[in-house]
């Protein structure tokens, strides 16, 4: 994939773990982030291919359509890719399914209708990195396949806008995708019951995790703990989707663990003051240790001895009552 925002939730789902900046592994997958352009996603590609043996290349990720006949948000598989650069198309093409929608890559940015023009009568979508992923699988005679989900009319005025505010509903769609092709199983988005909240699959599992915590609790159903929750109170909220559910987990973390809740509101009135002038203190956030962490910047002596000043006034009785379970810190 080329950006690690739209492989995001691939990652999350197959619980992936970082073992590079650009690589992210599990026992039967694998995810490279090639970044944009042909070469760079050949090079990066190729340098993979020859580390380790891979039965099958997917690439996967959006692409921008060419043509008027498909809706943004369809995900097609693709048929063949090619290379175009300074708008030429080049000789080299690589096939990925015998039936499936064409693409070009690109070498520059389509960012203006007329350049998204001249290339209608190649492809029907444009990308920047399925044909360097492809000529590296080729070359190193692994299976290759393409699948792209279309996120905008290519060369279209707020195109890029429009990518970035779904961004993380395209990642969450791609990664659905890719797992129903890989398990042949289909696997259902269960978060859009939730208007105006946006969960990633690892968030989704924490809000039904405490939503059954909190039943356990107060001995009520699932059904009622739902009904209590300020849904409605965090739509009206200007904030992002996704902001909205970080809010209702902290909502729900709160209720689930008072004590805990008011321990942390009592920890930030304390970190507080020293934050607004610029001293940070960081903490255990298990609680486990008694050590404090202190940052601060500064650029001149004057600033030091300010901060030196600042700092003379910072007690750690405060935080070591509250390990201790002395809730009043004033």
């Amino acid at each position: 994939m080329a950006h690690l925002g739209e492989a995001q939730s691939v990652i999350e789902l197959f619980q992936l773990k970082r073992t590079t900046p650009h690589l992210f592994e599990g026992e039967a997958l694998t995810c490279l982030i090639t970044g944009e352009g042909p070469f760079e996603a050949a090079t990066a590609t190729s340098a993979l291919l020859a580390q380790k043996t891979f039965t099958n290349v997917i690439n996967l990720g959006i692409a921008g359509s060419l043509s008027n006949d498909f809706q943004v948000g369809e995900i097609h598989p693709v048929r063949s890719i090619y290379l175009v650069i300074e708008g030429k198309p080049q000789f080299k093409s690589f096939k990925s399914f015998d039936q499936g929608l064409d693409c070009v890559t690109s070498f520059e940015r389509i960012l203006t209708p007329d350049k998204a023009r001249t290339l209608t009568g190649v492809a029907a979508l444009i990308d920047r990195e399925a044909w360097g992923v492809a000529m590296a699988a080729k070359k190193a005679a692994v299976n290759f396949s393409s699948y792209k989900l279309i996120s905008d009319q290519a060369g279209s005025l707020g195109a890029c806008e429009m990518v970035k505010d779904k961004a993380q509903e395209w990642s969450q769609k791609l990664a659905l995708f890719l797992a129903t092709k890989i398990t042949g199983n289909n696997i259902k988005q269960e978060v859009s019951e939730y208007p105006g909240f946006y969960f990633t699959f690892t968030t989704r599992h924490q809000f039904d995790h405490l939503v059954k915590m909190l039943s356990i609790r107060e001995k009520k159903s699932i059904a009622e703990i739902l009904n209590e929750l300020p849904f409605e109170n965090l739509r009206e909220l200007k904030l992002s989707p996704k902001d909205r559910a970080r809010k209702l987990l902290s909502t729900l973390e709160d209720k689930v663990d008072p004590l805990k809740a008011r321990l942390q509101s009592e920890l930030l009135k304390w970190k507080t003051p020293f934050e607004k002038k610029g001293i940070t203190l960081n903490t255990d956030q298990t609680w486990e240790t008694p050590e404090v962490k202190v940052s601060f910047s500064i650029q001149t002596d004057e600033d030091l001895k300010k901060v030196i000043g600042e700092l003379n006034e910072l007690s750690l009785e405060a935080f070591q009552n509250l390990r201790s379970g002395h809730l009043n810190v004033e």
